[in-house]
């Protein structure tokens, strides 16, 4: 037999007859319900499993589509958020990072405004050593600015260091940490003098060294050490640190401390040059740790130059006066020495022409 012989039935009359038996099972089940009642109960335990399950599966298939439509849009929607939110970061971080500048800089002006009788100007560090500590550094000002070496260096709320060298637009600085650092100090309120060497083994626990205190003073703890009169580099009165652990030396004739200072060395950014040298100050006589104004090179010589002027004139007026003076006396001499030389002359030609008389008269 062949089968190619066979006709093929279409599926659509295939899909209409299945239809009209379903429709007329349907009829029959509403006519004669009663008569099919265990037809119907045989068909729904078959029927009804397979319902469910077809429906969960449809259930799962939609929710699975479901889900992955709305993960694509939440995934889209997570990228357009995570892009403003590191948007927003990024503000974030720059408004923070101006908000801390912001406040070393009112710390800068602060210091500033305790030191108003200093000319100072406001440098940013941009180089430093290559240990942790800022014992030598470098700052973004130099000669266009007016920074001379030997110029102070503040930061935090005392004393950073001190101008070591100068460039157009650099300066370094060396700082009192630095162990080549060495500055003359005076307690606060009294007339205590004593030395602040910088030691860079001391700064890692938090202090620096203080030597040469006087065995007979009496040190407080806690009290303000402030640069000396007598230092010839430091100006005057800028907080050092505070003294603790004070305690006697080994020769049993000075004493010896530590120094808590003032300023942050494990972070400097912003510093303030004191414009100033302390060959511009001169100490007042009443009271050794109050310092005059400051007076530039230039007035204190017209000054001077002034003061000596008025000064020369009386002394040379009184010279001129005892000059003529003396010229006087002197002419005087001078007219008086050749009269008594000519008397002294004309008395001998008075007494030869008496000796000539007599012999002229004995002779006849």
């Amino acid at each position: 037999m062949n089968f190619h012989d066979k006709k093929e039935i279409p599926p659509k009359y295939i899909y209409l007859f299945l239809a009209l038996i379903c429709f007329i099972l349907l009829f029959f089940s509403v006519i004669f319900e009663s008569r099919f009642s265990p037809l119907k109960a045989v068909t729904s335990a078959i029927i009804t499993p397979m319902q469910s399950g077809i429906n969960e599966v449809g259930t799962s298939i939609y929710n699975r589509v479901t889900n992955t439509k709305e993960k694509e849009v939440l995934l889209s929607e997570n990228k357009e958020l995570q892009a403003k939110l590191d948007e927003y970061s990024a503000q974030i971080k720059v408004y923070e990072q101006e908000s801390y500048e912001l406040n070393r800089l009112q710390e800068l002006l602060k210091l500033q405004e305790q030191y108003t009788d200093f000319r100072t100007v406001g440098a940013r560090v941009i180089a430093t050593d290559s240990t942790n500590w800022f014992s030598t550094f470098v700052i973004d000002k130099g000669k266009d600015d007016g920074v001379q070496v030997g110029c102070n260096i503040l930061a935090g709320n005392g004393l950073a260091g001190i101008v070591t060298e100068v460039g157009t637009n650099y300066s370094k600085v060396r700082a009192i940490i630095d162990d080549n650092s060495s500055v003359s100090a005076s307690i606060s309120g009294t007339e205590t003098l004593c030395t602040v060497t910088g030691d860079l083994s001391s700064i890692k626990e938090g202090y620096i060294n203080i030597g040469y205190i006087n065995k007979s003073d009496t040190i407080e703890e806690g009290a303000e050490l402030v640069t000396s009169h007598v230092s010839s580099k430091f100006l005057p009165g800028i907080l050092i640190g505070y003294i603790t652990e004070v305690e006697m030396d080994a020769n049993n004739l000075t004493k010896s401390a530590k120094c808590i200072p003032v300023v942050d060395f494990n972070n400097l950014q912003e510093v303030l040059v004191v414009l100033d040298l302390k060959a511009d100050y001169h100490t007042d006589s009443v009271n050794k740790n109050i310092y005059d104004n400051i007076t530039n090179t230039e007035e204190t010589s017209e000054n001077n130059t002034s003061e000596g002027n008025s000064e020369d004139l009386p002394s040379t007026e009184e010279g001129t006066d005892r000059t003529e003076e003396n010229t006087d006396e002197e002419d005087t001499r001078e007219t008086s020495q050749p009269q008594e030389e000519g008397s002294s002359e004309g008395g001998s030609s008075e007494e030869s022409s008496s000796e000539e008389g007599s012999s002229s008269e004995e002779t006849p």
